[in-house]
């Protein structure tokens, strides 16, 4: 309201104003000050309470004791149990109470220590009662210590400490109650003063009103075009724009809410639901009611995801956005502002993405498979030209060439595969209590040919009690593994690796540390960075896609740990260390060991002869791992499709079935199901064959009938594994 006053009538207000804040100032100080009192005085009076509570817990113990030693009857010891009971948390809250004290803070520990020495008294007293086998005669010896009065000089000692305290406490008390009426007076004085100048400006507040009744008109229209101004400003933004009242009826449609819902002024007045129908777009279950929801919570809210609104002619359109409430000067919710746009546009943009991302799965996916497939022979070709050319030295080194590009091809793979699936949250750990020795045994196993084979020397201090963890074993190995790899790879032939594992505090810290190349430091920070390489040029001298550092750190974090690299330069090594947390000093169940990979070259046993079908529509696949099973010693068959294969397991009656997945006419799944229905085939395992690895593959094989899933390229010691009866 506008006011229209003189000058000396302002001056008057606000004199009057001045003189009554501070006064109202002068109150609320004195209403503390009696409201400290107060308090203080109660503080006195809980002190003093809990001083008595002290001395009658000593004596119900006194009491408690006594009364069993005269009787030996269990029920009179109830008393000094319950005292023993209660006793700390009494003396706790003492001190508590005195710690503003210090006079009272001395009785206190003097109390405390008196109280100590007589309840170890009690005790001791029971002690020796409960000790005497011959009761009655541990009856008069009670009496005769009852009778000699002993522990009365220090229970005369506690009364004195408590005397003293008292003293204290009911002096503070005379103090804080002639304060607490001082100041009850001073703020009674200050609320009269204050009632007196709130008479007079009431008084003066009436005759100004009485005198700007026109001013009020005023106000009244130059409020009425202000919200012309707001209605104006709704109508013409671009986002869609209802208001309701506090029942939730609509007020105002905006022309933009208007197209989007398909009502026009007849929804004035209606309720929310009619006009503004949203549901889930995929549950196509109907949204809350914005508008209820705000005045609900009482503040702003924004629509649920995933949200459609049908209009009035059925049109479906999917928004976004959020409803406020409106209050007014007491802040009561007098109306609702719903603001929402289409995002129809940019949702498809989001499923366009989607999809794209989908389909880079399936494309990495594909490529796996694509890749492994032509592995595969390669690795069965290299195994066999092993085995045909064991006398030659020459033979015997191709043969290793061969094997290693292939298990650097297939580890490139592997990583890319894994690390598509970390970033999209696809990977799920099979957790276990995890033997950290077994698994770092497993790691070197497998890192320690190619260390060797380029004259570098691999340490190992890895103590017995290097800890367990909550772990996925491989995925650790895998871990580690990765590490040991990049440690070979940047050290020159002849170079120096150690790998070391300590418990410390609670964490299992691993270490591998490398005289190796080194690392800038300005790449120091960025080195498990997804495809982050040191050489980046072209005459660089390692490979490599800078996977392996990514896989470690995200591996690790999935554990609940952190890894850390660290180098003091180029050419002056580097170390990576892996910390997880540590079960250690839980009796953790027994766990199975770890198999340790036999080293590269390595013949396994090949076990009995077996009735083998390799059944896959790639010839070289087939035809190399027929050859190199044959060379061991198995009887072997093959097939190109399945209608064939289904015939030779019928005809042959094999043993194991060597079964690829991509089959033409009939795919290895269908194999497999139409096997399984089979009763009359004997024991017949049998093996998935494919270049599709993941966890979700693996469980589609499990499914449809198969023991094993092996993806290629396939390790030959893990067939002679298989083949002789190994898990």
């Amino acid at each position: 309201m506008p006011w229209s006053l003189t000058r000396g009538q302002t001056a008057a207000v606000a004199l009057l104003v001045v003189a009554l804040l501070i006064d109202a100032v002068l109150a609320l100080h004195n209403i503390r000050e009696v409201a400290t009192s107060v308090q203080w005085v109660s503080h006195t009076h809980e002190v003093l309470g809990q001083v008595e509570q002290v001395l009658s817990t000593l004596k119900d113990a006194e009491n408690g004791q006594r009364g069993y030693l005269l009787t030996g009857e269990r029920p009179y010891l109830e008393p000094y149990e319950q005292a023993l009971g209660r006793f700390p948390a009494q003396i706790t809250r003492l001190r508590q109470l005195t710690i503003d004290n210090p006079p009272q803070t001395a009785h206190v520990l003097k109390l405390e220590q008196l109280a100590a020495e007589r309840l170890a008294e009690l005790r001791q007293g029971l002690e020796r009662f409960q000790a005497e086998t011959d009761k009655n005669r541990a009856t008069q010896l009670s009496r005769q210590y009852l009778l000699r009065g002993e522990g009365k000089r220090l229970m005369d000692l506690v009364r004195d400490e408590v005397y003293g305290m008292q003293q204290l406490e009911r002096a503070l008390l005379t103090r804080r109650e002639g304060a607490s009426r001082a100041n009850t007076r001073t703020a009674l004085a200050s609320t009269v003063v204050g009632l007196g100048l709130g008479l007079v400006l009431t008084t003066m507040v009436i005759t100004l009103v009485a005198r700007n009744l026109a001013a009020r008109q005023r106000a009244a229209d130059v409020l009425h075009a202000e919200r012309e101004r707001f209605r104006t400003t709704l109508t013409s933004i671009g986002d869609a724009v209802v208001v309701t009242d506090a029942q939730g009826r609509i007020t105002l449609l905006n022309p933009v809410a208007q197209t989007l819902t398909g009502w026009s002024a007849e929804a004035l007045g209606q309720p929310l639901e009619a006009v503004f129908h949203i549901v889930n777009e995929t549950t196509r279950k109907t949204v809350e009611n914005p508008v209820s929801k705000v005045i609900r919570l009482g503040a702003i809210v924004g629509l649920a995801n995933h949200t459609v609104l049908i209009a009035k002619d059925g049109t479906e359109l999917a928004i976004d956005d959020s409803g406020a409430p409106i209050r007014d000067a007491r802040g009561r919710i007098v109306g609702v502002v719903l603001v929402f746009r289409d995002i129809t546009q940019r949702r498809g943009s989001e499923r366009a993405l989607e999809d794209a991302d989908r389909r880079k799965d399936e494309f990495l996916a594909m490529l796996a498979h694509e890749l492994r497939n032509p592995l595969a022979p390669i690795r069965n070709a290299a195994h066999t030209l092993a085995l045909l050319g064991t006398g030659d030295d020459r033979v015997r080194w191709v043969s290793g060439v061969i094997e290693r590009q292939v298990g650097l091809m297939t580890r490139l793979v592997d990583d890319l595969l894994d690390v598509s699936r970390i970033t999209s949250g696809k990977i799920t750990l099979q957790r276990t209590t995890v033997s950290v020795q077994e698994v770092l045994a497993q790691a070197v196993e497998t890192a320690r040919p190619l260390a060797e084979s380029r004259g570098q020397a691999l340490e190992v201090d890895v103590p017995e009690d290097a800890g367990r963890v909550d772990g996925d074993p491989a995925r650790l190995a895998q871990a580690v593994g990765n590490l040991l790899d990049n440690a070979i790879k940047y050290t020159d032939d002849g170079g120096r690796i150690w790998l070391r594992a300590r418990v410390e505090a609670h964490e299992v810290v691993i270490v591998v540390e490398d005289s190796g190349v080194g690392v800038d430091p300005e790449l120091l920070p960025h080195v498990f960075d997804l495809f982050i390489q040191a050489d980046r040029s072209l005459e660089r001298k390692q490979g490599g896609l800078g996977l392996g550092l990514t896989l470690v750190r995200r591996l690790v974090e999935m554990h609940g740990g952190r890894v850390e690299a660290a180098s003091p330069g180029p050419g002056l090594g580097s170390a990576f260390t892996i910390r997880l947390p540590c079960l250690a000093g839980e009796i953790a169940e027994s766990v199975e060991p770890v198999a340790a990979a036999e080293p590269a070259g390595a013949a396994l046993p090949a076990g009995p002869a077996r009735r083998i079908l390799v059944v896959d529509d790639h010839r070289d696949s087939t035809d190399s791992l027929a050859l190199f099973l044959r060379l061991r010693g198995h009887e072997v068959r093959t097939a190109p499709d399945g209608p064939t294969a289904l015939d030779e397991i019928e005809r042959y009656r094999p043993e194991v079935v060597f079964l690829d997945l991509g089959l033409p006419g009939m795919s290895g799944y269908d194999v497999a199901r139409r096997v399984r229905m089979r009763t009359d085939l004997g024991p017949l395992q049998l093996v998935a064959l494919t270049g599709y690895g993941t966890d979700g593959d693996r469980q589609k094989t499990r499914d449809a009938g198969f023991d094993v899933h092996l993806a290629k390229p396939v390790d030959p010691q893990a067939v002679d594994a298989l083949l002789a009866g190994s898990s």
